[in-house]
């Protein structure tokens, strides 16, 4: 056996170990994650259900298993999102190869809003109302950066790893944290089948500091008349989650084909979700999406109903210069309750 494929089979060993210990904590876990802005998607496969980890074959391979990375050329992707209650979801990512060395990513993940006005705190004592503004603003932002590193180990296996940097802030608080992805990419070699394994966001836990967090204790004793003190937030961990995804060109004729992914994604705070994704190109020109995230607890899913989930994108490529490659593409995720994401994709190649 190859060097190579042996370090390939352990590192799918520690994958599988680390999904063990998340499907564990899982159960009590729900809903205590913080950053949750990591969760976000990005890229074509947001019209594809999110199922890419076995695909990963361009520069949002970054978000989604870095292992990719490695079979990529050199590319720049901008992705934006009109997220709920007015956000905004941006994610940049650069690409490079380096020669005798890897693949190496270099990305920007950030969710932004717009500033708020700081109001009073009304007294519920007196009949009137002392909610006013005070003419200051405020605002809130999630941002992460991160380096990822991919490369080819076997003619079919290939591994990447993500180092991130996590940054929570609101007014004048703050919580930081530093995370790793760690993903495998394997060609089958039957036909187009891949299988694709990844870990995303396992790290160090978030917790709050700042100046609206100190307080001065008075002390009636003798020495200082008042002492300064902290409140402590509860440490609160990354989103982290194990995806398994497979992936095959069903039809692959020129110029049509036709690809089918499929994830297995088990988060530690909510339910485990299967990702169903379409992917057809013509001419490698234009591309149709379409996609559905199946949440394993069918009374869940039912409750938040059946159409959510369901995603759609389009997209267009072509080259104007040689080479340089251009894409854009636009995916769209329907919610029962809210209102739907649409996303915009800018993709350069050079």
């Amino acid at each position: 056996m190859k060097t190579g494929l042996k370090i390939g089979i352990i590192s799918l060993l520690f994958v599988l170990v680390g999904a063990f210990s998340v499907a564990q904590a899982a159960f009590s876990k729900v809903a205590t994650t913080g950053a949750n802005f990591l969760k976000i998607s990005v890229g074509r496969a947001s019209g594809m259900g999110d199922a890419f980890t076995a695909l990963a074959d361009d520069a949002s391979a970054t978000w989604f298993n870095p292992a990719g990375l490695a079979h990529i050329k050199r590319q720049a992707q901008a992705n934006h999102a009109n997220w709920f209650a007015d956000l905004n979801h941006d994610y940049l990512t650069v690409v490079l190869p380096v020669t005798n060395f890897g693949t190496v990513g270099i990305w920007a993940n950030a969710l932004t809003m717009g500033e708020i006005e700081q109001t009073t705190v009304d007294d519920p004592k007196t009949p009137v109302r002392e909610d006013e503004g005070t003419g200051l603003t405020i605002s809130a932002n999630d941002i992460a950066f991160g380096i990822s590193y991919a490369r080819i180990i076997t003619d079919k296996l290939s591994f990447g790893l993500t180092v991130k940097g996590v940054q929570q802030t609101i007014w004048d608080m703050g919580a930081s944290a530093i995370g790793l992805d760690l993903g495998l990419f394997y060609n089958t070699g039957f036909k187009s089948l891949r299988l694709g394994a990844a870990v995303t966001n396992f790290g160090t836990q978030l917790s709050f500091s700042g100046p609206h967090l100190d307080y001065n204790f008075y002390w009636p004793d003798s020495g200082p008349s008042q002492l300064q003190g902290s409140y402590k937030t509860t440490p609160a961990p990354l989103p982290t989650a194990f995806r398994f995804g497979v992936a095959m060109d069903l039809v692959q004729t020129c110029p049509h084909r036709l690809t089918a992914a499929i994830d297995i994604v088990h988060p530690s705070d909510i339910n485990e979700t299967v990702n169903f994704g379409l992917e057809y190109g013509l001419s490698e020109m234009l591309f149709l999406r379409g996609g559905y995230i199946l949440n394993v607890d069918q009374n869940y899913q039912q409750k938040l109903g059946m159409l959510t989930g369901l995603c759609a994108g389009v997209g267009i490529k072509g080259k104007p210069a040689e080479g340089l490659e251009l894409g854009l593409d636009y995916s769209f995720r329907y919610y029962q309750y809210i209102k739907p994401a649409h996303r915009l994709m800018l993709t350069v190649g050079f």
